[in-house]
């Protein structure tokens, strides 16, 4: 299923309470797709799955 990035990013910026200009808006709409696909593409390696995202500090007591 394909997004409509012109439906949905309005949308999602309504529910957010974010007001952009119409070149922000269009320039959103344009690079939707490609952060969707680096985003989906960070589910493809099996190995990070369960890794943290960042370093974390556990301090120990």
């Amino acid at each position: 299923m394909q997004a409509d990035y012109t439906v949905l990013v309005p949308a999602l910026l309504q529910a957010a309470g974010i007001t952009v200009t119409p070149d922000e808006l269009a320039i959103m709409i344009a690079t939707s797709p490609g952060r969707a696909a680096a985003i989906e593409s960070l589910y493809r390696v099996p190995e990070a799955r369960y890794e943290e995202p960042a370093l974390v500090f556990r301090a120990a007591p």
